[in-house]
């Protein structure tokens, strides 16, 4: 197969999913994942693709894509440790903590397994399962209406537990920031729950890698002015960083 022909079929998986897998791809096309690979190094450096773990994202999502659970679990791993160990370093024992869904916050959950006690309280089933193992951890799920294939309980039942319970810290996962829209999330069913823990914690810190900012997704959770602290990792431009400053919300690096 040509080159031309190969690369067509990338962009065009990439159109139509957000994402694609090199293994994947080439069983797809017959060739070698190797191959794939060279292909997608090629297309990065014409900023058309960004490469993470395994695969490839675009650099031009629509509003209106969401990947998978799964596929963003692989996009930008090593950025959302980091994260996740930034943000592990801001809490300390006895404190009461709202984890958002997403999987930046999953990473944190699996971080808090020595910091006694903790009281904490998650509508994400993934971070719930992680911290249920911890002896350390005094843990409420936030239980409601199962969003498929995105593990996050939503709705009445999930929105009257948030609004009896009042915490030190909210760790809160975005899809996308712009600094005129503010923080936004792709599934309305997460921004209600989201708003209320915002608001029933006395500091709101945002957990997002570089590839978030300058995007917009389907509805807004709050103005970026409204939260106290943003951690992402060291690739966020000197632009993010100024806007940031301007608004008055303290950044972290990783």
């Amino acid at each position: 197969m040509l080159k031309e022909q190969r690369i067509g079929i990338l962009l065009d998986e990439l159109s139509r999913n957000g994402i694609i897998s090199i293994e994947d791809l080439a069983k797809k096309i017959d060739v070698s994942p190797s191959t794939i690979r060279r292909d997608i190094e090629e297309l990065e450096l014409q900023n058309s693709v960004r490469r993470v773990r395994g695969g490839a994202v675009s650099c031009t999502p629509s509003a209106s894509f969401e990947p998978s659970y799964s596929a963003r679990q692989d996009m930008f791993y090593d950025e959302k440790r980091r994260i996740a160990q930034a943000a592990r370093s801001l809490i300390s024992p006895n404190e009461t903590l709202f984890l958002s869904g997403g999987t930046t916050v999953n990473e944190l959950s699996k971080t808090l397994y020595d910091i006694s006690p903790l009281y904490i309280a998650t509508n994400d089933l993934m971070s719930a399962v992680e911290l249920s193992h911890f002896n350390n951890v005094d843990l409420m799920v936030l239980g409601g209406s199962l969003r498929k294939n995105h593990f996050s309980l939503n709705g009445y039942f999930t929105e009257n537990m948030i609004s009896q319970i009042h915490a030190d810290k909210a760790f809160i996962g975005v899809d996308a920031v712009d600094f005129d829209t503010g923080f936004m999330n792709f599934s309305v069913e997460e921004i209600q729950p989201n708003k209320m823990m915002i608001k029933a914690s006395r500091e709101v810190i945002i957990l997002c890698d570089h590839s978030k900012f300058n995007k917009v997704a389907f509805v807004n959770i709050c103005k970026v002015e409204d939260v106290d602290l943003v951690i992402t990792d060291k690739s966020a431009s000197e632009e993010t960083l100024e806007r940031l400053k301007e608004l008055s919300v303290d950044v972290m690096f990783v």
